[in-house]
């Protein structure tokens, strides 16, 4: 542009300066000075108005000096308006135009996050509602339809208390209860009105007519029901291995009652009597019926356990506690310690066990510390659980059932069971006399060594 409006300048030159024309073509000038103010800048436009209107000048005679002074000053001015006028159409037609790009560009980019959003829902295994202000729900993915058996029918436009009452609920509380975002378990409702529990995360936003629900639900039957089979089943094992360990100590009692009779029988002239031979028949039914053999009957439930994996585990359960509590969990747990053989839940439960006794034996210490630290003894792995506590006044009567004088308030029956536990694993738990605190050993066998079962552990 900027060499066209020099060539018609050139071209306007040759003319005036070849021809010497009666009349001025200074009107022409005006059409370089335009086709310039569409690529120069203002000032720059200014020079090449100057520049064409004294350019125009040379080729005007019979005037005075007045004269040609105000033919220049005029001529300058009329370029310089029709270049300023010229590059203000421009401009604007620029800034119209990158507007324009960058609307069209904000445009692509929200259709591309609303289809990839679209799709997110769509292929969503949850289902993810939004609801209105009344109730009434306006929008719903595939999913949802599924889960609340739609079949067909659609769920927008329905009443959200029809099928999940909670988030109608939500939607009445005040709306000065702004930034509402939680999540809850509750039981939702199917389009045939069967009820199912559902894990549902929403959040409540906007105000008046405009106030939304956003909502995602999952229906959990799958995990609640498999949760209460596996709660069923840790209640069998924990009953086999408590009527284990009270069978092993009815059989001592009956054992102990046999030796009582045979002196008796030896020493006294009750041989013969029928009521004595009544007492040892009922002792030996006694002792047949406390036959529970508690190692063949779980042995079978025992896999590899990784320590550490438990240990992560285990950290999530206790550590909100020790937290509370003021105190630490210090995990001194090799990632590659060799697995043990045990059943994960019931090594789990006697882990928690000893935690909880430790928190409560720290609670008036001024250092609150659990230490759990793992080893290797031979084809056993020796798991060691100490506290900073005020240690166990009488450990003779740890593991006994319904021991007197318990602490803590309970039954007694804690280290009681996770000892028939641990023994149901081929292992043991045992305490440990420290001079400082409470100190349990939780004694398991390893799960590559090649172990007989009457391979005692090691003490």
């Amino acid at each position: 542009m900027l060499l066209l409006g020099i060539s018609i300048v050139a071209i306007l030159v040759l003319l005036e300066w070849r021809y010497d024309f009666d009349f001025s073509l200074g009107i022409l000038y005006v059409f370089p000075v335009m086709i310039a103010g569409s690529v120069l800048t203002r000032p720059q436009i200014v020079v090449a108005a100057v520049f064409c209107a004294y350019t125009r000048g040379l080729f005007t005679a019979d005037e005075t000096q007045l004269e040609h002074t105000l033919r220049f000053v005029m001529a300058t001015i009329a370029y310089t308006g029709c270049g300023l006028l010229i590059y203000q159409v421009t401009e604007s037609r620029r800034v119209m135009l990158a507007h324009y790009a960058r609307l069209r560009f904000e445009q692509s980019l929200r259709r591309n996050a609303q289809e990839q959003l679209r799709q997110l829902a769509e292929s969503s295994p949850a289902a993810i509602l939004t609801v209105g202000a009344l109730g009434e729900i306006l929008a719903a993915n595939a999913a949802a339809e599924e889960i609340f058996a739609a079949n067909g029918s659609g769920l927008t436009g329905r009443q959200v208390r029809d099928l999940v009452p909670m988030f109608d609920d939500a939607l009445r509380l005040p709306e000065e209860i702004s930034g509402i975002r939680t999540q809850a378990h509750t039981w939702a409702r199917r389009a045939d009105n069967s009820h199912f529990p559902a894990a549902t995360w929403f959040s409540i936003y906007g105000k008046g007519e405009g106030r939304r629900l956003a909502a995602i639900v999952v229906d959990i039957s799958d995990e609640v029901r498999e949760r209460e089979q596996a709660h069923y089943e840790d209640l069998v094992h924990q009953n086999r291995v408590f009527a284990g360990a009270v069978s092993h100590e009815i059989r001592n009692l009956c054992a102990a009652i046999a030796v009582v009779q045979q002196n008796l029988e030896k020493h006294t002239s009750l041989a013969g009597d029928d009521d004595f031979e009544a007492m040892r028949k009922l002792v030996s039914g006694l002792g047949h019926i406390s036959t529970f053999d508690l190692r063949n009957q779980s042995r079978a439930q025992l896999a590899p356990v990784d320590l550490a994996d438990l240990a992560d585990e285990l950290r999530v359960i206790i550590g909100q506690d020790w937290r509370e509590a003021g105190g630490e969990v210090v995990w001194r747990i090799d990632p590659f310690f060799p697995l043990v053989q045990a059943d994960r839940h019931g090594l789990l439960q006697i882990m928690l066990n000893l935690s909880q006794n430790a928190l409560r034996a720290v609670e008036h210490s001024d250092r609150r510390q659990l230490i759990v630290e793992p080893r290797v003894e031979d084809a056993f792995a020796v798991v060691r659980i100490s506290d900073t506590g005020h240690g166990v006044r009488n450990p003779s009567i740890l593991f006994q059932a319904f021991r007197p004088g318990h602490d803590s308030g309970g039954s007694g029956l804690g280290l009681y069971v996770s000892r028939a536990m641990a023994k149901s694993f081929g292992g043991d738990l045992r305490y440990v006399l420290v001079e400082d605190g409470g100190c349990f050993e939780v004694v398991l066998r390893l799960a590559t060594a090649d172990v007989d079962d009457e391979v005692s552990v090691p003490s």
